[in-house]
């Protein structure tokens, strides 16, 4: 995961508006889109003609007005293969008619998804889940989910059951039987029990809600709205945001593995301070910053 943008409504010197890239396997998931995409892209040798996946959690310019650069830059370097966007309904009348307005002219067509509670996305490899968040105006939040993987490969195993080591090993280890003189061997003869895939929650602009805990449940990593400290509370409830600590008192009752604080107020110079407050109450927590790159491992079980 790279953070390409982490302030909030308003860029600073260093951070840019929010824009997040998973890059799974040659694929790059892109959450929101704020001004500006396309270069932290480039910056962040993130390639964009490849399998592409956009999720939009609502319509507030810090996190869509970037689309439409990215979309003409991905044009304008000839991108063919086709370009799935998921976000709100009325997300794909606004492309339609900016589209039109500014004679974009796309290269590629576009497979746009509408984001509904429930699982909007499926791909071989993982699939997409959305709810609702508890904004100032329709908004979702979204978990990119693994399938999961088979269990250990016991290569004794395979040769007791007579299964010769090459290809046929290669199939029992992704979890397809094979037959060998005419006697089927099945996966779970040679392998462990099934392994968990990982799986990433992303809440964009929300009030922390008992919903919201309950659907980040178990994430290997959340990165969660932390526009401000404990301090600005009333302003994180008037204006459908949240803080610090709220993030981190979420993501201790949904049992995540580790906390990214992202969204932050341009009034904060420094979020150490507000790290040290989420750590207060879940330790395993970091601020997220423009080019910050996060690998997420496995879970143990």
């Amino acid at each position: 995961m790279t953070f390409l943008g982490t302030s909030a409504a308003v860029p600073t010197k260093a951070r840019a508006l929010p824009a997040i890239a998973v890059r799974r396997e040659g694929e790059v998931i892109l959450m929101d889109c704020g001004e500006g995409v396309q270069r932290g892209a480039v910056e962040e040798s993130i390639g964009l003609g490849g399998p592409m996946t956009i999720l939009i959690t609502h319509l507030h310019g810090d996190h869509v007005a970037g689309m439409l650069g990215l979309l003409q830059t991905m044009s304008l370097s000839q991108r063919r293969r086709p370009l799935r966007i998921v976000g709100p309904r009325r997300l794909l009348k606004w492309l339609e008619v900016t589209s039109d307005l500014l004679h974009m002219g796309l290269t590629f067509p576009v497979e746009f998804v509408e984001a509904k509670p429930g699982v909007v996305l499926r791909t071989p490899g993982f699939r997409v889940k959305a709810a609702r968040a508890s904004h100032s105006i329709e908004a979702f939040s979204y978990v990119l989910e693994e399938k999961g993987r088979p269990g250990v490969f016991y290569p004794d195993r395979a040769k007791s059951l007579g299964v010769p080591e090459g290809r046929l090993w290669s199939s029992l280890q992704r979890g397809r039987g094979v037959t060998v003189g005419g006697r089927r061997v099945e996966p779970s003869q040679v392998t462990g029990p099934p392994r968990p895939g990982r799986k990433i929650g992303y809440s964009g602009d929300t009030r922390p809600s008992p919903g919201l805990t309950r659907f980040f449940a178990r994430c290997d990593l959340l990165v969660f709205d932390s526009t401000f400290g404990a301090k600005d509370g009333v302003k994180a409830l008037d204006r459908k945001h949240s803080t610090s600590v709220e993030a981190a008192e979420l993501a201790k009752k949904a049992a995540v593995r580790k906390l990214a604080l992202t969204h932050f107020s341009a009034r904060y110079t420094s979020t150490a301070g507000l790290v040290r407050e989420a750590r207060r109450v879940f330790q395993n927590t970091v601020a997220a910053r423009d080019g910050l790159c996060l690998s997420v491992d496995y879970p143990s079980a």
